[in-house]
């Protein structure tokens, strides 16, 4: 099962001005690690502005295309379903486990270099928790 995370428009813009990403049409470039991922257009349901959420959309992210097939009609910061209407956050869906798999890279050469500097062998970390903590120093580094 493919495990995503959403990323918010205002977040890749941020990365972009700093020179951190570059996105051109669906696909996002990490820079530093050179790392390419493919992005997928979608809204975070932040709040209700009128009707009641029948639908349990609030918190939760859809695609643009999972809109569509709801019969939805998104327009900017707003989506409309029925006799409800949102405020929804625009961004993209990343690939998480791709996300992973270059954060664990970048961790491990950051370790080769970290030994090679002491003169002692990497670190090894049990793998469930290595990705999780892998992920989050990769956030934290690209989220600043």
């Amino acid at each position: 099962m493919a495990d995503y995370l959403f990323v918010p428009q205002s977040v890749l813009d941020k990365w972009s001005e700093q020179g951190r990403v570059e996105v051109k049409g669906h696909v996002l470039t990490l820079l530093r690690e050179k790392k390419s991922f493919q992005l997928t257009s979608a809204v975070r349901f932040i709040k209700m502005e009128a009707g009641d959420d029948a639908a349990g959309l609030l918190k939760k992210v859809k695609t643009l295309d999972a809109l569509k097939q709801m019969g939805a009609e998104h327009y900017q910061e707003s989506v409309i379903l029925g006799e409800s209407a949102y405020q929804v956050q625009q961004g993209f869906l990343a690939d998480a486990n791709e996300l992973r798999r270059a954060a664990a890279l970048s961790q491990r050469a950051a370790e080769k270099k970290a030994a090679a500097e002491q003169g002692g062998p990497p670190k090894q970390q049990g793998q469930e928790a290595g990705e999780q903590d892998l992920l989050a120093q990769f956030l934290l580094e690209n989220l600043q």
